[in-house]
């Protein structure tokens, strides 16, 4: 398996480590509960170096992510960032990334671990005659992410005086204690929070400051577990369930990354097809009317006929709403918000209902 620069940190928490995507990764330290609130109430801290980082950069840069990502990179401001996909020629999802514009002439592209050797090779194999530049530098950078409604007081305690004004999706160049770091207001919790790329020989030393410093902030370092308990929750897309090459961006609910206006881009005459013509699923979240836990793959059926409907692509015990929920896809007819459905959970069927996610929204102060 392969590690990432904070392995000796998570075997010195006593970490349980699990193979995630060929990465040695923390799925809990203290549990998965106890993280989870950690980051709903104060704050968590994730090692997210798993992840592929992957620098496009020269005159040509703009002009080659345009073509190569659905979303519109020229309203990109520098310092700015947001949400896109890479398609096939089919329309299909390659991978959901997230594009930060450092420079003038210079982007970061942040992929999903278990896609980076093929968005790396699929980049590579679009470049030819562009006038940019591809580097990984997965391996020197790594990432981390601080979430939770304290995660600003602790940046701010450290010297990042920054993470007082920076705005969501927005980045800059900061330093963390003596760290020098790309602080980006973005994350995978809905809370407030922080992802810091730092040059992988001090990413030990800053993780080591973070939970020092954090500590009288509650702040806990958190595993797999709790992060993808916090994602369900909010309805974000983790690829491999929710998305993948067989699924579009228009059938993923997540039209709003797809610029048509912006010109031609890999997929953008499927996706104007699929358009055209309507869709033929929908993805939609529920949640169960009685107490239960539904899973991934469990059967998504019709509560007036049992006909079978789809799977659930992903499905948990919601800790503070105490209901199932989940996500999955449905023929359109029965993805309206209040349609009845049924979940089959180890051969009993559930009632469920159509809701519009996020499941958890944050109490307004």
């Amino acid at each position: 398996m392969r590690h990432t620069p904070l392995l000796d940190e998570h075997r010195k928490a006593n970490a349980k480590l699990i193979d995630f995507a060929g990465w040695e990764m923390p799925i809990q330290y203290t549990g998965v509960l106890d993280e989870y609130h950690a980051v709903r109430s104060s704050a968590g801290l994730f090692d997210v170096s798993h992840m592929g980082r992957v620098v496009v950069s020269g005159s040509g840069a703009e002009a080659f992510l345009q073509r190569t990502t659905t979303n519109d990179v020229g309203r990109l401001a520098i310092g700015q960032a947001h949400y896109s996909m890479v398609c096939n020629d089919r329309g299909g999802i390659k991978d959901d990334i997230f594009v930060y514009r450092i420079k003038p002439e210079e982007y970061l592209l942040c992929v999903n671990a278990s896609n980076r050797a093929k968005i790396v090779a699929w980049l590579e194999r679009h470049q030819d005659g562009v006038g940019c530049a591809l580097e990984d530098r997965s391996e020197s950078l790594a990432q981390v992410a601080l979430q939770g409604p304290r995660s600003r007081d602790i940046l701010l305690a450290l010297g990042a005086a920054e993470a007082g004004t920076l705005k969501l999706h927005h980045a800059c160049q900061v330093t963390v204690g003596s760290v020098p770091v790309v602080l980006a207001r973005t994350g995978y919790t809905g809370e407030l929070g922080f992802e810091l790329y730092v040059p992988a020989d001090h990413a030990s030393a800053l993780w080591r400051l973070m939970l020092e410093r954090g500590r009288a902030d509650g702040l806990k370092p958190a595993g797999l577990g709790a992060r993808d308990l916090l994602r369900l929750e909010m309805g974000y897309l983790l690829y491999g369930n929710d998305i993948s090459e067989e699924t579009s961006p228009l059938e993923a609910g997540v039209e709003w990354t797809v610029s048509m206006s912006k010109g031609a881009f890999i997929g953008r005459e499927a996706l104007q097809e699929q358009q055209q013509q309507g869709l033929s699923r929908r993805f939609i979240g529920f949640e169960l009317l009685e107490k239960a836990v539904p899973r991934h793959g469990y059967a998504v059926l019709s509560a007036r006929d049992a006909t079978p409907l789809g799977a659930v692509t992903s499905g948990n015990l919601s800790p503070l709403l105490q209901k199932g929920i989940g996500l999955t896809y449905v023929p359109p007819a029965y993805a309206e918000l209040g349609t009845e459905l049924l979940i089959d959970i180890r051969g009993k069927t559930l009632p469920a209902k159509v809701v519009k996610p996020p499941f958890y929204r944050k109490p307004k102060n």
